[in-house]
């Protein structure tokens, strides 16, 4: 009987842990839907800004001198929470990948991360992280943790002469999530003379540098917020695909728990019919 309770129990815990998996999957399901339309939001937007850059170049032709600095800071996006497969070990390597080429080319590097899972993969390859910012959780809380690393970055810029910004993360695509490194600082010069789609000439009554730095500060705000909302679709990608994995491993498993007290289950009733059997016997040859 002590068997057979035993493996009633199993399989109430097992049957537990598969509806949270469950719940779980759903949840990442919803969060890919949400966070992809974010993320093809921001891309129409950065459209729009790009768009402010080719006014910019057709009206004043140069972008204000910036000091070079040899300090670069490498932002690496990953997850707070676990249950997402390799998802921040990829970020890692790729993470590792650019900052040897930064050091390469004579830069000083500082990296920064976003998820604590990132930077622990990265504190156990050597790499202590300056800042860590918390990953987000919605939406809402996206815009929070994009305007602490804007100030990160101004403060960087103004005291330690920052001269160079890249971003890591996942992206999410049909045929499986991918890492890229996107060097967002310093701005790559855009080719003059970009032909305009519209029938008339952009002009602007804005002063270049009052212009640049409104493009400037979008530039940084969508970079960072976009590669932060396609992390967080590839990060539900990859948990959903570990929960798939999971929820077959979980029935599996219940099908073995179930088979098991269906034969501990037979073997106690044989075992007390046999009892009665030959209790049954033994009464029956002392007189009967």
């Amino acid at each position: 009987m002590h068997d057979l309770e035993s493996v009633k129990k199993k399989i109430a815990t097992t049957t537990d842990l598969l509806s949270v998996v469950k719940t779980m999957k759903a949840l990442a399901a919803v969060n890919i839907r949400h966070f992809e339309n974010a993320a093809h939001g921001v891309g129409e937007y950065a459209e729009v800004v790009e768009d402010g850059w080719t006014v910019f170049f057709k009206n004043s032709g140069v972008v204000p001198h910036e000091r070079k600095g040899k300090i670069a800071v490498v932002l690496a996006i990953g997850s707070d929470q676990g249950m997402c497969g390799q998802f921040n070990d990829v970020s890692k390597v790729e993470t590792l990948r650019v900052i040897d080429e930064l050091k390469s080319d004579g830069f000083e590097v500082a990296c920064w991360t976003c998820g604590e899972r990132v930077r622990g993969a990265l504190e156990d390859a050597g790499i202590t992280p300056s800042l860590n910012f918390k990953v987000p959780g919605s939406l809402r809380g996206v815009t929070g943790v994009v305007n602490e690393v804007e100030r990160s970055l101004e403060e960087w810029r103004r005291k330690k002469g920052m001269g160079r910004f890249s971003v890591v993360n996942n992206s999410f695509a049909v045929d499986g999530t991918k890492v890229s490194a996107k060097h967002v600082l310093p701005l790559y010069t855009r080719t003059k003379g970009t032909e305009w789609a519209g029938k008339s000439l952009p002009i602007t009554n804005i002063p270049a540098r009052d212009l640049f730095s409104t493009l400037f500060h979008e530039y940084i705000y969508i970079s960072v917020y976009g590669a932060i909302v396609q992390s967080l679709a590839a990060e539900n990608s990859a948990r959903l695909t570990a929960m798939q994995v999971a929820e077959k491993n979980i029935i599996e498993h219940v099908e073995v728990l179930e088979s098991d007290y269906r034969n501990t289950r037979q073997g106690t009733i044989t075992g007390e019919l046999l009892d009665i059997v030959a209790g049954v016997e033994a009464v029956s040859g002392g007189g009967f």
